[in-house]
């Protein structure tokens, strides 16, 4: 029986994914993807191998392993659905997964995806997480011609290149908008919680942490642009290790600076929980702003109650019912929550991809650009469209589009507490009122009388 390939994946790591399957949904991978137990029944089949980009192990091995989850479940979907098998030149094609495992290191993300090309012969790729991967990646792959659909690096330098040399990489569509177009909207929900009276700061001074990488300085960058447009004085943003253990320094000039918001993003689960925790044993009277938090699925794990009152627009939401339809089928499959931002965007990426491929019917590079360009899709969490130029709610050609809920790529504003998330804004989607921290509560009451 064939089964995924186990592409640059450490047995420990498989083995963790496939007994999570069978404790989760009591079905092994191949069953979950519903092969013939028969090969014969596959004779006539042809096989196409896509590539699947994640992080499977290092410091977001947990992000990846979401991801796997979201890509398996896709692919299960699709072909109860009648979408595999494909059928390309005429003759019917069932897809073959091949992990990539990036590990979270550009440097062996070029090694693993020259050896799928190379070895492996992927025709496609899908997926990924990191900005400074992506980038690596982009000049890796741009010679073989071959096209990667929502790889999730979100650093307007990919945008950049996108727009300085389309024809090169025009295989690369960048499935995560630039921070300039989504991050930087934190101003917006700030300001209504001021308006609303909900949050009264004690001062206009923020400080932003990110991460040293490309992803983590454009972020930066973009939202404290944000925030300097609704009034804050904000400083360049600190740079740390995705990996930083100690924050005691930092968190301790914030608290001497009087800041009143402070907001981190890192891509590591373990720093951002040790940020998190750190925070509140220093006992900063700030709000925090926690982008990236949710990421992991068991985030509440690592941050436990350190994470209350955090707000952050890192992912998308089960607003509707048939989203929270999905979430169900995911626990029922999985025995756990999802992180959405990892596995529900790569299950719709994964199921685009498969249109995509069916629509075309060939696996011609600008054949299939086309057909992704005339073609958008209404997925599970987001409706996915890209523009071959730039556009008001795209930075460059091959971005994913912006939009409200279901009109493009959308994030609402969620606070957490208690582990889960509750949107507070834009309010017609809100499910809970805005909570201040209680030290920020009781320095606002003080005001007050």
């Amino acid at each position: 029986m064939p089964q995924p390939s186990q592409h640059n994946h450490p047995a420990e790591a498989g083995s963790v994914t496939r007994r999570q399957l069978l404790q989760g949904a009591a079905l092994g991978a191949g069953a979950l993807l519903g092969w013939p137990a028969d090969a014969k029944e596959n004779a006539d089949l042809g096989v196409l191998k896509v590539g699947f980009c994640g992080p499977f192990t290092g410091p977001a091995q947990d992000t990846g392993l979401d991801m796997r989850r979201g890509v398996l479940m896709a692919l299960m979907d699709a072909r109860a659905d009648g979408e595999i098998p494909l059928l390309l030149a005429g003759q019917r094609h069932d897809i073959r997964p091949v992990w990539i495992d990036t590990a979270s290191n550009p440097a062996v993300a070029v090694d693993a995806v020259k050896r799928a090309i190379d070895e492996d012969h992927v025709s496609l790729m899908v997926g990924g997480w990191h900005s400074d991967v992506a980038l690596a990646l982009m000049d890796t792959e741009a010679p073989y011609g071959i096209l990667h659909l929502g790889h999730l690096g979100e650093a307007q330098a990919i945008a950049d290149r996108l727009n300085q040399d389309y024809t090169r990489y025009r295989g690369w569509f960048k499935g995560w908008p630039s921070p300039t177009m989504l991050a930087a909207r934190y101003g917006e929900p700030l300001q209504y919680l001021r308006n609303q009276g909900l949050w009264r700061p004690a001062t206009n001074r923020a400080a932003i942490m990110v991460e040293n990488s490309a992803y983590g300085r454009g972020w930066g960058e973009a939202l404290r642009a944000s925030l300097q447009s609704t009034g804050f004085s904000v400083d360049v943003p600190d740079l740390t290790s995705i990996e930083q253990d100690d924050f005691t320094p930092l968190l301790t000039r914030y608290r001497e600076q009087h800041i009143s918001l402070v907001a981190m993003t890192t891509t590591g689960i373990q720093a951002a929980a040790r940020f998190v925790r750190q925070f509140r044993e220093q006992q900063v009277d700030a709000l925090l702003l926690g982008h990236g938090i949710r990421w992991t699925r068991d985030w509440y794990a690592y941050t436990g109650s350190s994470s209350d009152y955090i707000i952050t627009m890192d992912s998308a939401m089960p607003i509707a019912l048939w989203q929270q339809w999905w979430v169900r089928r995911y626990r029922t499959l999985f025995s756990d929550m999802p992180s959405i931002a990892a596995a529900g965007l790569h299950y719709d990426y994964t199921r685009m991809a498969i249109r995509m491929l069916n629509a075309t019917a060939s696996l011609a590079l600008d054949d299939l650009v086309r057909t992704l360009y005339r073609s958008p899709y209404r997925g599970v969490w987001n409706r996915y469209q890209f523009s071959s130029k730039p556009h008001p709610r795209a930075l460059s050609p091959n971005e994913v589009m912006t939009g409200s809920f279901m009109e493009g790529f959308f994030f609402p504003l969620a606070q957490l507490y208690n582990g889960e998330a509750h949107i507070v804004w834009p309010p017609r989607y809100a499910d809970q009122r805005f909570m201040l921290p209680p030290k920020t509560r009781s320095q606002d009451l003080l005001k007050m009388q």
